[in-house]
């Protein structure tokens, strides 16, 4: 079984699972590394100190994101000798731990030996409410349950917008890959088109388009507010994401797609993940798991689209039943993509 089809697995059921994504202060089942910094589909929050062991041997590799956003997810992947039964991971200077249970390795060759090794991979969910750089510290247990000794890594805390609607994509390498969400009214929200079709910031760019001036507004963010990876400009962020404040929310059914832009490196797969949250809650999709997860394969080819969506990925649908109703979008008046790729990221800072 592939690595994303065990993960899919693993994040089945997180709607009923939990909440935490969007957080709740007022929640008192709610811990506060839970509410403030992390959680794991199919974990357990337990009190008390990270169990911590002498076994140094047990894991042979343990890699995490070295970047973090509000509202999206990180990858944890979990290399070892020996088949493991869980993995307990906390935040520095946080009390009590999230335990794991693993199951179906993934088998895979040994970079060094011949040997092969059990590789575990584990989707972490970042809370909306992370405001600030954070160190991740874990431990696994073997069969017989003796407990590896603490690995800890550094996570730098990306800015990015929460709203009342978030759409945000991770992936697990350094490629373009992107995130397109089609609101009602049709309008693509990409790259090319990076706002709400209702935002302050559509409005502004479509009389700056048509006036007679260069002077470029200034623009508030909203809308697509983290492009990673552009043309293959690498900036290790793998992700992508997409908010929407209240105002600017259109009534009835969103898509969410992704693409795989630019493969940067074709040599290896690309794994993926999807979650979408509406005003604190995991939203309930009519179309496609919430989280969900997928793989672009080795040798994925390039597809460099605009909001055309050809040979992109449709991997959610959602209706939302409340906010303005949909009008005529800039595609159906024939307006022009706004931006070339790569622009975003100069024109808002995070």
């Amino acid at each position: 079984m592939k690595n994303m089809e065990k993960l899919r697995m693993c994040v089945l059921g997180l709607c009923s699972f939990f909440l935490f994504s969007c957080g709740s202060d007022d929640d008192p089942g709610i811990s506060g590394l839970q509410n403030d910094y992390l959680d794991v589909a199919g974990g357990e929050f337990v009190a008390g100190e990270l169990p911590v062991g002498d076994n140094d041997l047990m894991l042979q590799s343990a890699t995490f994101d070295g970047s973090a956003l509000p509202g999206g997810s990180s990858f944890l992947v979990l290399q070892s000798t020996e088949e493991l039964s869980e993995v307990n991971l906390t935040v520095q200077g946080q009390t009590g731990y999230i335990r794991v249970p693993l199951s179906n390795p993934e088998i895979v060759s040994a970079k060094v030996r011949s040997a092969s090794l059990y590789e575990y991979q584990v989707l972490v969910m970042i809370s909306q409410h992370l405001d600030s750089d954070f160190t991740i510290e874990f431990t696994t247990v073997n069969k017989n349950g003796e407990v590896s000794s603490k690995v800890t890594r550094n996570v730098s805390y990306v800015e990015a917008g929460t709203g009342s609607l978030q759409v945000n994509l991770r992936f697990s390498n350094a490629k373009d890959v992107d995130l397109y969400v089609v609101e009602p009214n049709g309008n693509v929200i990409y790259y090319g088109m990076p706002f709400p079709y209702y935002s302050e910031n559509y409005q502004a760019y479509m009389g700056w388009e048509y006036a007679d001036t260069d002077e470029e507004p200034e623009w508030d963010p909203i809308g697509l507010d983290v492009d990673s990876n552009a043309g293959c400009n690498i900036d290790n962020i793998n992700s992508e994401n997409i908010f929407f404040d209240e105002a600017c929310l259109q009534k009835g059914t969103y898509e969410v797609w992704v693409n795989m832009y630019s493969n940067c490196d074709p040599s290896t797969p690309t794994g993926y993940a999807v979650l979408a949250n509406y005003k604190g809650s995991m939203i309930s999709n009519s179309l496609g798991e919430n989280p969900v997860t997928g793989e672009f394969p080795v040798n994925e080819p390039d597809n460099p689209i605009d909001e055309e969506l050809t040979g992109a990925r449709k991997v959610m649908e959602f209706t939302i039943n409340e906010g303005r109703d949909p009008g005529r979008s800039r595609i159906s008046e024939g307006l022009p993509v706004m931006w070339e790729k790569g622009v975003l990221n100069r024109l808002m800072k995070h």
